[in-house]
């Protein structure tokens, strides 16, 4: 049993070094069956299996690379559970009916469970992932319920989901520990983000390690800012294995380099790395105020330490007409991008789609359609409409310019669209300006980063308390630059990171 433990700086081209690892094995005769890939989330692990279906194209990837997974999917795939064995949102509906509290669910389509989101319930699965007590747990927690009533949750969904026979996300991880001969014995096994680990998956990695011949846990302990949600860091640094430092970063300039360095030392508890930048300077810009940064041309990121900082920003860039991008979602709806650009392909002779003419005539004046039309109760699924054709048939009595046109769109949202068009700004294509979280950053990038350093006064608290975690944010942050760093003072020097 061999273990190497991959450290990889920020753009070091870790994922491209795994996968270099993957057609070494295969070129070497290794089976691609006997190959595990595993990654703390869905969306890294099936990047690399379509990088890896790109890079080995004779390869069929359901059959080839059964083993490119999350640690959740794994646990799914070995136990043989299946859909009706989950929890679903109707279970969640019943339960929370039963104990009074509410609960949003969001489906895992990868393991084909749900994640349900309650105060009470987060806290009591967070226990879980850690290995604590659920009353030691609940006593650092700081969660305004009382004791007993949380524990009455906790007993009674226990109970709900024995009763139902059924399992949740974290019994799925619980449960293969129980039987951990289910597990594959690989010949090789590869872990990426590695830090992000949890205690109750650091548990599965263990018995993976022990069946595989080679194994290789990838990760940057520097980059470590999922402690809040479980993650286990501790375990990454303590685990037993030759360590490799990928050296040469593909993305981190000189200059930023430098406040990187100054940045990660700090942190107390982290592996010792020497890693190069890129051979450019790039630059580091400060500001008192983020209206004073220009961003109508380039590529930006726009972070914060806490998604409510961004509110701000988010209503300025609004006020200047920049298109911009939060959480994945473009500034402009898509029933309302689909609805202006339908409109005006119809002015320009052109012919849209039954969807379309819908999205359409949702936002058309009062005035712009014959009584009892709207609805379009008549209209094909299938085929293309004409403004002729709608004129004839389908009762629109218009063809003037789209703000005149589509006045149910909101005022505010049509005098945002309008200034976009001024600037000769496209409505469709690639987004240049895109606000998140610094967390929702991790493992992005851009040309150019726009930092807000003001803290929550969580977090700002938390950073007296435990500065690791707060550092390793900052410098998540700093490293996302690929060409400028621009940053910008808080407004209370008591609440920001410290620079």
């Amino acid at each position: 049993m061999r273990v190497q433990k991959i450290f990889g700086p920020p753009g070091s081209g870790k994922t491209t070094y795994l996968l270099g690892l993957v057609e070494k094995e295969l070129e070497e005769g290794t089976s691609s069956s006997a190959i595990g890939y595993f990654s703390f989330t869905r969306k890294a692990s099936i990047e690399a299996r379509e990088r890896a279906i790109q890079r080995f194209p004779t390869l069929v990837p359901d059959i080839d690379f059964p083993w490119f997974r999350t640690l959740h999917s794994l646990a799914y795939y070995c136990l043989g559970v299946s859909t009706k064995d989950m929890m679903r949102p109707e279970n969640f509906r019943e339960f929370s009916a039963q104990v009074g509290i509410e609960i949003v669910t969001e489906t895992d389509d990868e393991v084909f469970s749900v994640r349900a989101d309650n105060p009470i319930l987060n806290q009591i699965n967070l226990a879980r992932i850690k290995g604590e007590d659920l009353r030691v747990h609940y006593n650092r927690s700081n969660i305004d319920i009382e004791w007993h009533h949380f524990e009455y949750i906790s007993r009674a969904y226990r109970h709900y989901k024995a009763s139902k026979e059924l399992l949740d996300f974290n019994d799925l991880l619980e449960r293969i520990l129980e039987q951990p001969e289910r597990l594959p014995s690989l010949d090789v096994l590869i872990i990426d983000e590695a830090q992000d680990l949890s205690k109750l998956q650091w548990q599965i990695v263990e018995h993976l390690v022990k069946k595989a011949k080679r194994s290789y846990l990838a990760g940057d302990d520097d980059q470590a800012v999922y402690n809040w949600a479980g993650a286990d860091v501790h375990a990454f640094l303590g685990f037993e294995g030759e360590p490799l430092v990928l050296q040469q970063s593909y993305r981190v300039p000189l200059e930023i380099h430098a406040l990187a360095n100054r940045v990660v030392k700090r942190i107390r508890v982290r592996q010792e790395k020497i890693w190069h930048p890129r051979e450019e300077r790039g630059t580091i810009a400060f500001y008192n105020d983020f209206q004073k940064v220009d961003l109508s041309s380039g590529q930006w990121l726009v972070l914060a330490a806490t998604n409510h900082l961004l509110n701000e920003m988010h209503t300025w860039l609004k006020g200047q007409g920049i298109l911009f991008e939060r959480h994945g979602q473009r500034s402009i709806s898509e029933a309302v991008l689909t609805a202006v650009m339908g409109w005006e392909t119809l002015r320009r002779g052109g012919s849209v789609s039954s969807k379309t003419v819908k999205a359409i005539y949702k936002y058309l004046g009062t005035p712009f359609v014959a009584r009892g039309q709207r609805s379009l109760a008549l209209l094909p699924e299938e085929g293309l409409f004409s403004l002729n054709r709608l004129r004839e048939n389908y009762g629109l009595q218009t063809d003037a310019i789209w703000h005149e046109t589509l006045t149910k769109i909101d005022a505010a949202k049509r005098d945002y669209i309008i200034a976009i068009l001024r600037r000769k700004t496209k409505l469709t294509g690639e987004i240049n300006v895109k606000l998140s979280t610094i967390h929702g950053a991790k493992g992005g990038e851009a040309d150019n980063v726009l930092m807000l350093t003001e803290l929550s006064t969580k977090f700002a608290d938390e950073y007296q308390r435990n500065p690791d975690d707060i550092n390793r944010l900052l410098y998540v942050g700093i490293t996302r630059a690929k060409q400028s760093l621009h940053l910008v003072h808080p407004r209370n020097a008591k609440k920001a990171f410290f620079l």
